[in-house]
């Protein structure tokens, strides 16, 4: 069971990276280099410049959060199959006292 249990969180581990990934890569994340003097400039541009940028740092720490659940689920995950192992360790050496 714990093994069914733990193949699950890596699934969704490797979910939330691919989707950490593909938001990172998206792109509103290179809007910044079409925002300079060259393109647009005053004081409505700087407030856009601005506003894009926590934008982008607010995705930015949106992706990394997902890393990070990613990682705890992977962890979890870990944590359930060696805890799988040592219950199966635990039968089988109960299984040979007893013959």
């Amino acid at each position: 069971m714990s093994h069914r249990q733990a193949a699950a969180y890596r699934q969704r581990a490797t979910h939330l990276r691919t989707l950490a990934n593909q938001i990172a890569g998206t792109p509103s994340m290179s809007l910044h280099r079409h925002a300079d003097v060259d393109t647009w400039y005053g004081p409505r541009a700087d407030a856009c410049a601005t506003e894009l940028a926590g934008a982008q740092q607010a995705v930015r720490e949106a992706v990394d959060d997902l890393h990070t659940q990613a990682f705890a689920f992977d962890r979890h995950a870990d944590e359930l199959d060696a805890t799988a192992i040592r219950a199966q360790r635990e039968v089988e050496v109960e299984a040979e006292l007893g013959r």
